[in-house]
């Protein structure tokens, strides 16, 4: 799936539409775009004037898009990706098709997820409901020499609203078809002079969309609430103090994938109709969204935390402290067969159990200085306990049970820090540095009862530690050619420390350790500003280089080469395999990525950007193959060669464009129309280049009419999500072929269907 010379329409009308709008917009000052302010240098600063590859998205946008998830942020850049598993502790954001591909406890996110300043340590704790958000930003590739956590891919920042200085409130409910029901409430203002508060809460119930024939039920479906209580004191003029505490709870009622397709392969029709007859009435399909299923999956997490921020003013300086304390929990049951029987006996559970401390320390020079610099400590602590049990059946009667345990305390501490050196008007040369050490402990132990085959041997509890440390630097040459744009071009190193393969069905024991994942990343941006602002376009060409990639890969133990006289136990007609954590080889990664805003008139603005990566395997020559694959024989030996492959989760194109016009009227408010379309090329959900785990192209186009008061006390929105009921899959898995012989299911979220609600806000 390399670049394609041909783009779809959808992507070719956002390069019109912009060429449309600076052909017939009228340069005015009063049509010019308000200014963007990030904090992705750690110092506030315009985002049209940073060396660094963002986007930036406030609160209006989000609310405006109807955004209520993390995972739903990848709609609005076309850069981030997500890589949907079964439940969210297999669920991750990528960043320029780069992510974390590994179930392991002992290994690290590529794509560093923070709230308000504070990593979260696992991948699932990145997915929450984006509760009372001023805004979010996205830093696309290496962040190390800033963000004390490894991130090799890019950070996704989440910052909440602050109290107000005035009593003020927000209500919000929302409901939506198919019985989706969401609820907010917002208070904020002052307690004191000095001290500020601000509480939100808000929840949802999402009924299931995916139905179940074994007993009628509607699985999918979701109940989730959470609640953040903030507080800003000003003990002194020159310190700032900021105390956040959360909670948040999800229960999903079955994190069920349907069968996407179960085709018959080497004379085994009569086995693959049985099958079939099994699950009648479903019938496997690329829009299939219905299971018969006896064993109902559900997953449920909880994550809450604390953190405080201090800002002590000395001088012209900024001494920035930030302490937290994080847990998170996630225990999860998932159907494997996908029938309404359980096919050889098997079942599996799981549970997590994290917790987090972290301490940065940051100083911030002042910000007219020849020389600029923020500098900073962090450390990080964390401990992740897991349990999962899995259950075998081959001999009616005589099942086999093996429960696996294990521990993993990570230890990290960096040492940051950034310069700029504005050495004439225009000019300014950027260097930072970061110096990292790792320390990684782990203990895994696993017991088995009753048949050993197809279950995992017994491991008696053991212990593995390693230790690394890593000096990664950056450096950016930025030239502000004029008032309204700059350009600048930059090298950075990414890091992502050592990890162990510490999972239910290997031993880590046998297993050497991961070697760390590193990167160097090229990249030349362009920021500027045109028609005296009306319209912004930022653009970024970049190239990066992944040596050591860490992946999580399938393999099967007992396939064709490990059945030896020394392992009477193997089938290779009834194995389930194992997931094991590899180092992948080098992989790359290049492309363009545009984003645009234009005030086209005072009543109409057009918003948009377009994403084209080619992330690609450079050298793999020992890679998995899926179990498809060695079903049907493509992969005799258990193995294959990945290199020029693609990666996964990594469209060649993506692209989203929204035009919104008001309507003013001379009544109490005004109207606005509101349409959007996002769209991407091919996917691929499988490192194994499996053809039958690859999505096609598709457009959603999106619709919504907003009634805005002139006091904006309300504002009332009807809304159309997915107009043309557009199915589309978030992931593609190629089954057990002990369970599914040559069988595929995939993955879908409610909006791969026409949505229709209304939302209403009252403020006041």
């Amino acid at each position: 799936m390399k670049l394609r010379s041909q783009l779809n329409p959808i992507v070719t009308g956002l390069i019109l539409a912009l060429g449309a709008t600076t052909g017939f917009a009228q340069g005015s000052s009063s049509l010019a775009l308000e200014e963007v302010l990030v904090t992705a240098t750690k110092r506030e600063q315009s985002m049209q004037d940073v060396a660094v590859a963002v986007t930036a998205l406030d609160a209006s946008m989000i609310q405006e898009a109807q955004i209520n998830s993390s995972e739903d942020l990848t709609f609005l850049v076309p850069s981030l990706n997500l890589q949907k598993g079964s439940n969210p502790r297999q669920t991750s954001f990528s960043i320029r098709g780069i992510g974390t591909q590994s179930f392991s406890s002992a290994a690290e996110p590529s794509v560093s997820t923070m709230v308000d300043g504070v990593v979260m340590g696992r991948s699932g704790q990145s997915f929450m409901q984006l509760l009372d958000v001023q805004r979010v930003e996205v830093l696309r590739g290496p962040q190390g020499t800033l963000f004390g956590k490894n991130s090799t891919a890019g950070v996704v920042h989440i910052i909440t609203q602050n109290p107000t200085e005035d009593h003020t409130g927000e209500l919000m409910g929302t409901v939506i078809s198919d019985d989706e029901y969401r609820g907010g409430l917002t208070l904020s203002g002052p307690i004191t002079d000095n001290l500020g508060y601000r509480l939100t809460a808000n929840g949802s119930n999402v009924d299931g969309y995916t139905k179940n024939y074994y007993d009628g039920d509607y699985l999918n479906g979701t109940e989730d609430w959470s609640v953040r209580g903030k507080l800003r004191w000003f003990p002194t003029e020159a310190l700032e103090l900021k105390w956040v505490s959360d909670y948040g709870d999800v229960t999903t009622d079955g994190t069920t994938s349907p069968i996407r397709s179960l085709e018959p392969y080497g004379g085994n029709d009569d086995q693959i109709q049985g099958i079939l007859d099994s699950i009648a009435p479903v019938q496997p399909g690329d829009e299939n969204d219905e299971v018969n299923i006896n064993s109902i999956p559900f997953s449920d997490s909880t994550s809450w935390g604390h953190s405080l921020e201090a800002n002590w003013e000395i001088g012209d300086f900024i001494l920035t402290s930030i302490t937290a304390y994080r847990e998170y929990e996630v225990d999860g049951f998932g159907d494997v067969d996908g029938q309404p029987i359980n096919a050889l006996g098997f079942d599996q559970y799981g549970g997590s159990d994290q917790n987090q401390f972290t301490q940065e320390f940051r100083i911030t020079s002042p910000a007219d200085g020849v020389i600029t610099y923020v500098a900073g400590l962090f450390y990080f602590d964390q401990e992740v306990e897991r349990t999962f049990r899995r259950e075998l059946e081959l001999i009616p009667g005589l099942p086999g049970i093996a429960v696996a345990d294990m521990e993993v305390d990570t230890t990290n501490w960096a040492a940051f820090g950034e310069a700029t050196w504005n050495f004439s008007d225009a000019w300014r040369l950027i260097l930072g540095a970061r110096y990292t050490e790792d320390d990684l402990d782990y203990v895994f132990g696993r017991t088995r009862e009753g048949l050993p085959i197809g279950i995992p041997a017994p491991v008696e509890p053991t212990k593995g530690d390693t230790e690394e440390d890593d000096l990664s630097g950056k450096v950016a040459l930025q030239w502000d050619y004029s008032d309204e744009g700059m350009t600048y071009l930059s090298y950075a190193q990414g890091y992502k420390g050592p990890a162990f393969d510490v999972a239910f069905g290997t031993d880590p024991t046998d297993l050497p350790r991961v070697e760390p994942e590193t990167s160097d990343s090229w990249e030349l941006g362009l920021k500027t500003s045109l028609l005296d602002g009306q319209i912004r376009l930022n653009a970024a060409l970049f190239y990066s280089e992944y040596q050591d990639f860490q992946s999580q890969a399938f393999f099967d133990p007992d396939g064709p080469t490990g059945c030896t006289p020394d392992n009477p136990g193997c089938n290779p007609d009834n194995q389930t395999g194992t997931f094991i954590l590899i180092n992948a080889g080098e992989v790359t990664t290049q492309g363009l990525e545009i984003d645009f805003l234009a005030q086209v008139t005072e009543n109409l603005r057009l918003s948009g950007g377009v994403a084209f990566i080619d992330a690609s395997i450079e050298d793999y020559p020992a890679g998995p193959c899926s179990d498809g694959q060695k079903f049907r024989d493509e992969c005799p030996d258990g193995l294959q060669d990945l290199s020029d492959g693609d990666l996964p989760f990594s469209p060649d194109w993506k692209a989203s464009l929204t035009a919104s016009y008001v309507l003013a009227l001379d009544a109490s408010f005004d109207v606005v129309f509101k349409g959007s379309v996002r769209a991407q090329d091919d996917v691929l959900y499988s490192i194994t280049q499996d053809e039958n785990t690859i999505e096609d192209s598709y457009s959603i186009f999106d619709a919504s009419v907003v009634f805005e008061s002139h006091s904006d006390r309300w504002d009332a929105t009807l809304f159309v999500k997915n107009i043309g009921d557009e199915f589309y899959a978030s992931g593609i898995v190629s089954a057990p072929s002990a369970l599914l012989p040559n069988g595929y299911n995939h993955r879908y979220a409610k909006l791969a269907g026409r949505n229709y609600g209304l939302e209403m806000r009252y403020r006041w």
